[in-house]
């Protein structure tokens, strides 16, 4: 039993509602509890108003992060927004409303605010201009649409979606401006008291305001936390000890939440604010010296005007390179011009005058009607930019994804550089990384390009089947790419794409797909527009599910040659490596895709790993009786992520296996794997290695055999392989 906080997400499949959980029924008198949990209800699609209170069955779980090098950490993206667990209910009509609930304070207070402005924007603004408004002033993002939101990413404008630093400090730059000018009109005031000092202490009034109207979500309160900073800097007459201020501000929101320092939104706000402090009086410097030469004037205080936010721009753009390389892995080329022309229509048209239109809109709906249309024409202006900076081709590239030590390295060989005319040091500091930062390149280029044996990694993509092949040499392929069937999550982009890139792998040359369902082909598309592969290998099934019509239409589009198994009945050699597929034989699928999934052996130095899909039962017994003792291999993925209706013992006693790989997702609600199934694989002599509980498993082949470690204990082995006689 609980109470809905936000308003409903609404998904093509899906509804998806976050509940303050107030009791737990069924334990004597109910159980207060009092946490934040994500409900995810499939159709039918109950009407859920917010701050109903209802009644639903469910099983909680908690979020879980898929454990693989360069992993994106989803559990604690969940943990920023307060949220504990998840659970879901599978049909709507299970849901029982109980009327209005309580949100408590401050929350009820801030919705009396925030939900006339809902209706307010619904009213007035076509569905694009509501999603954008809701998501600048109201921080509500999630009715954005997915192609809106690329346009944004690949623009480099992906931050204005999101409130943050930026927009609090535009909410507190343009009232300051204002202010001060009011403050002007009085000469006896200005007489009497720093003009400067009180327009910055009423600055903070609206930039708090504003934070509440965004929700005080976690991320728009550390901003706030940051300009207020700023503002009573200022006050205390301490404006120019601008480091001292920043390093307040960071202690400030580490007391009041420790957990901030590893997280992205904080991260980037701080670091944002170092790179133009740092760089940006350097870079106004040099472009605007031609400045002294131009009459005072209208015309004079535009050029610093665009001066000041270039320099801001750039400043900004280079110091957080790194960091946005690691966290997205994507460069805009654009960003530069996306910025310089969006910014200054979004700092002065949108967000201003919207929120100017939210305050008039107690006073007069009229005054608010007109004063709203300004701002959704400065939207439609900043939009005719943003589509056509999104409209080239190259908009953007895909770069590698910096570790740790390679973010420090990029950052002291910037320090060094810019550094080089004022200090003497810098000169031999700048050569020993420069020598350093060459050795790391040489050293991924040779991992990448020269590998020296066969690798295999089966990555955690949760209930889901993916894994790389990494070839003697340089091509690489990969088997399946996960997903999660009913969500839009793009386990292509946030899981597999940057296990790739912290590889430093660019390209995938093959990609294979065993049978077309949800877990094991949603990964691929990602993978298909950003890898450029060269073929496409398929069991040959005809099917007319959407995704995988999109999926063979992307193939067409890219000019990826698609192979079935009547392309491979003789198999591949690729660098030594010899490449058997197994099943399905051509022209013999069954109706059931399950069946169908296409079986592939790989096998180099006497050492063989088997890739049996999700075959079943009756599918192990077709592929026994056509391949015989081709099937024994070293490792076997196990079929079915180990359900009970796979792996039987004819087929366990053909494969042989020494290591069995089970891919399934932690507490999935399938009870995969089978407790029958690992009791048989035990009883084959047969060792276990779960995705599930190790995380991503690599079985690499060396000069002392065949080795597997894993991602949570990925500095030692933890199986050793032995060969087949």
């Amino acid at each position: 039993e609980g109470t809905i906080l936000e308003p409903p997400v609404l998904r093509e499949e899906t509804v998806t509602v976050i509940v303050r959980v107030d009791r737990l029924p069924g334990m004597e008198n109910g159980q207060a509890a009092g946490e934040n949990i994500r409900v995810t209800i499939y159709t039918p699609e109950p009407v859920l108003p917010l701050a109903d209170r209802i009644l639903f069955p469910a099983k909680l779980r908690a979020f879980r992060t898929c454990n693989k090098p360069g992993r994106y950490d989803y559990a604690l993206a969940m943990a920023t927004r307060g949220l504990s667990c998840a659970a879901s209910v599978t049909e709507g009509r299970r849901i029982v409303p109980l009327g209005k609930g309580d949100l408590g304070f401050p929350f009820e207070l801030l919705e009396r605010a925030r939900n006339p402005t809902r209706e307010f924007f619904a009213e007035r603004l076509s569905p694009r201009n509501q999603a954008l408004f809701q998501a600048l002033i109201l921080g509500e993002q999630e009715s954005i649409r997915p192609d809106l939101r690329e346009s944004f990413t690949v623009t480099g404008l992906g931050h204005v979606l999101s409130v943050s630093g930026l927009h609090v400090a535009l909410v507190a730059w343009f009232s300051f401006a204002l202010l001060k000018r009011v403050l002007c009109l009085s000469y006896a005031l200005a007489l009497r008291i720093d003009l400067r000092k009180a327009a910055a202490l009423f600055t903070c009034f609206p930039v708090v305001a504003y934070t509440c109207l965004a929700g005080f979500q976690v991320p728009s309160q550390r901003s706030m936390m940051m300009v207020l900073a700023f503002l009573f800097s200022m006050i205390l007459g301490r404006e120019k000890d601008v480091w001292s201020t920043l390093a307040l501000a960071a202690l400030v929101v580490l007391a009041v939440d420790p957990h901030s320092i590893f997280t992205i939104s904080f991260q980037l706000s701080f670091l944002a604010v170092v790179g133009i402090l740092w760089l940006a009086p350097g870079i106004f410097s040099l472009i605007s010296f031609q400045a002294y030469e131009i009459r005072k004037g209208i015309l004079y205080r535009f050029y610093l005007y665009f001066c000041g936010l270039a320099s801001v721009t750039v400043a900004a753009v280079l110091f957080l390179l790194p960091v946005t390389s690691s966290y997205f892995h994507r460069v805009s080329l654009v960003s530069f011009l996306a910025n310089m022309t969006a910014l200054p229509i979004m700092g002065i048209c949108i967000l201003p005058v919207g929120l100017l239109a939210v305050a008039c809109l107690p006073l007069s709906q009229d005054l608010a009607n007109s004063v709203l249309a300004v701002a959704a024409w400065g939207l439609d202006r900043m939009m005719d930019y943003v589509n056509y900076w999104s409209g080239f081709p190259w908009t953007e590239i895909q770069v590698f994804r910096p570790n740790f030590a390679e973010i420090l390295l990029c950052y002291g060989f910037f320090f060094c550089l810019i550094s080089l005319r004022r200090l003497r040091w810098a000169k031999v500091g700048f050569a020993f990384l420069s020598l350093v930062l060459a050795g790391d390149i040489a050293y991924w280029a040779c991992r990448t390009h020269f590998n020296p044996s066969l690798k295999v990694t089966y990555l955690d993509v949760g209930q889901g089947n993916a894994a790389l092949i990494q070839f003697p040499g340089s091509e690489k392929m990969l088997i399946d790419g996960g997903g999660f069937p009913g969500s839009d999550f793009d386990i292509g982009e946030m899981v597999v794409a940057p296990f790739l890139l912290r590889s430093k792998i660019m390209k995938v040359d093959t990609l294979v797909l065993t049978h077309p369902e949800a877990d094991h082909m949603s990964g691929l598309r990602y993978i298909v527009e950003h890898f450029g592969p060269k073929e496409f290998w398929h069991n040959g099934e005809k099917l007319e599910f959407p995704s995988f019509r999109e999926l063979l239409a992307l193939l067409e589009a890219k000019g990826v040659r698609r192979k079935t198994p009547a392309d491979l009945r003789e198999g591949r050699e690729i660098s030594g490596v010899h490449v058997e597929i197994l099943h399905p034989m051509e022209g013999l699928l069954s109706k059931k895709s399950n069946d169908n999934s296409l079986v592939m052996r790989i096998s180099s130095g006497g050492t063989s790993f088997l890739f049996p899909g999700d075959l079943e039962a009756a599918g192990e017994q077709l592929l026994i009786s056509r391949a015989g003792s081709k099937l024994k291999s070293d490792v076997l993925l196990a079929p079915h992520h180990g359900s009970r209706s796979s792996s039987s013992e004819p087929f366990l006693e053909a494969v042989t296996p020494k290591v069995c790989i089970i891919s399934s997702g932690l507490g999935n609600p399938f009870g995969f794997p089978s407790h029958e199934i690992l009791d048989r694989l035990r009883g084959h002599g047969c060792r276990i290695l779960r995705v599930d509980e190790v995380g991503a498993i690599e079985v690499s082949l060396g000069p002392e055999g065949p080795r597997a470690r894993s991602f949570r204990e990925f500095t030692a082995p933890i199986a050793t392989i032995d060969k087949k006689d």
